[in-house]
């Protein structure tokens, strides 16, 4: 295998808070569904868990593997991660049935208290139904699709990993909600025909033929980025922007069109009443419209023989969990907000600088250089690369040469740390060398005084509290009010 290939599949940028949250996710609905056989209700059965875990690791896959990494630096890449979130990731884990395996799995005083008490809450059900909504989901769809492939909210996610993640999470949620009437999870009710499905996921098809068709066929660099960025893998950014919306059209129109036909077998089957259809989302033993299995009722309703310790053990398991998301969250790696700050063709070479986005303050930078062949644009592994700052004044000397390495994440990368100590005006040197070869580049940045930046703020301990204190607020308005809701009532 070539050293180029290696390093690309060793370039994992894997996310810690999200790793944890959807392990932590797993775990839950793996322990209901388990607690639901051993209660003698295995009505789910083992291909829809297998369905469930398959559309975790396909989300987990988009966010950690290579696909994330270089999607900065090749719109392929990027397309195809947006396919898994969007295609693959929300059908899989909703044809998983997970809502009640997730509530059965929890503790019972989260279940008791605040998960069956919401599901159960007539507000959260209306806006369910209305988000859910064929209409609404599939608008929902169109608008988050069009709108973050806009050029300027798209470059917005390519120059804040903040905004990457916010993207992120508008596609994989509002995908959530449009595959919800066409797997239609139990114990949800349709709100439309079966057939109408099919319609629908026509629609869709077609507003994702349209965005693919401008992608495909457009004559300009729709993403400056990558027109501006060094050639990958051998393609050209127009090449890239054609395989990107190649990628879309073909990836969206399977997904759309394979349960098309599959719903419109169901329909036009005889027997559909007597053969489970997967994309149904109905249970194999219960019927359309039932009320909830008693697996769901199992458990909940039965008494408690120490209330208090449950409470306690479910606030020190809080506490553990609360810990581990404010640990990782303050070791999550910052790689995704580096920018392109200068490509340039010097002598053998094509040298490409990447710096941390928007102004520089004050502090260590960390700084990544992309070394190619200037004829064959080839990835050149085996160079020695050097940085060094300048001040442009001419009061200080040049800093102490740092070598740089192989990147954390980006194999393909050569990384370093460099300590900005003054507001001024510095020149960035990078010396390469590789074989007989040798060059020398420089740019020129400003670094601004430091200044409080909104984003360094620990959100996690607010959001921790915030959470923490309307769970509070929530159980004080359950046992205050003589008409709270229990979980023995149904869940729709």
């Amino acid at each position: 295998m070539q050293p180029v290939v290696q390093a690309v599949l060793r370039s994992w940028s894997i996310p810690l808070v999200a790793t944890f949250a959807l392990a932590l996710m797993a775990l839950t609905y793996l322990r209901g569904a388990w607690l639901l056989r051993r209660a003698g209700y295995p009505y789910l059965p083992a291909w829809r868990i297998a369905s469930f875990a398959l559309g975790l690791f396909s989300l987990w896959f988009a966010l950690a593997s290579p696909l994330d990494t270089f999607s900065p630096f090749v719109l392929t890449a990027h397309m195809l991660q947006h396919m898994l979130l969007m295609m693959v990731a929300p059908p899989l884990i909703l044809l998983g049935e997970p809502l009640i395996p997730i509530v059965r799995g929890m503790p019972r005083f989260a279940a008791r208290e605040f998960a069956g008490p919401f599901l159960n809450w007539p507000v959260a059900e209306r806006v369910g139904l209305a988000l859910t909504n064929p209409v609404v989901a599939l608008l929902l769809m169109g608008i988050v699709m069009l709108a973050w492939h806009v050029p300027g909210l798209y470059e917005l996610a390519l120059r804040s990993s903040t905004w990457h993640q916010v993207e992120h999470a508008c596609f994989f949620f509002a995908s959530m909600i449009f595959w919800w009437p066409v797997v239609q999870p139990w114990p949800s009710r349709a709100q439309w025909p079966r057939w109408a499905m099919v319609p629908y996921l026509l629609i869709a098809d077609l507003q994702n033929t349209a965005l693919s068709a401008i992608l495909v066929f457009s004559d300009k660099i729709l993403y400056p980025s990558y027109a501006a960025g060094p050639s990958l893998f051998g393609l050209t950014p127009q090449e890239d922007q054609a395989a990107a919306g190649a990628l879309m059209w073909l990836v969206g129109s399977l997904a759309f069109i394979v349960p098309a036909i599959l719903i419109a077998i169901q329909c036009l089957s005889r027997r559909r009443a007597e053969i489970p259809v997967p994309l149904s989302g109905q249970a194999e033993n219960s019927s359309q419209g039932a009320s909830p299995h008693p697996a769901a009722r199992k458990g909940f309703a039965t008494p408690l023989n120490s209330r208090t310790f449950e409470a306690v053990s479910f606030a020190i398991l809080f506490v553990i969990t609360a810990a581990a998301f404010i640990a990782l969250s303050l070791h999550a790696s910052d790689d995704d907000d580096q920018v392109l700050r200068l490509w340039q063709q010097v002598g053998p070479f094509a040298i490409a600088i990447y710096g941390p986005s928007g102004d520089w303050s004050i502090g260590h930078a960390n700084f990544g250089v992309l070394v190619q062949d200037r004829t064959n644009h080839e990835v050149l592994l085996d160079s020695e690369v050097d940085l060094f700052l300048r001040d442009t004044t001419g009061s200080n000397p040049t800093t102490a040469t740092v070598r740089a390495l192989a990147g954390e994440e980006n194999k393909l990368l050569f990384t370093a740390d460099l300590d900005l100590d003054a507001p001024r005006t510095w020149i960035l040197g990078v010396t390469v060398q590789n074989a007989n070869r040798n060059a020398t580049v420089s740019m020129p940045f400003e670094v601004v005084a430091t200044t409080v930046d909104a984003f360094t703020f620990p959100w996690s301990y607010v959001v921790i509290v915030v959470v923490a204190a309307t769970l509070y607020l929530v159980y004080l308005w359950r046992h205050r009010t003589s008409n709270s809701a229990g979980l023995t009532a149904p869940i729709s």
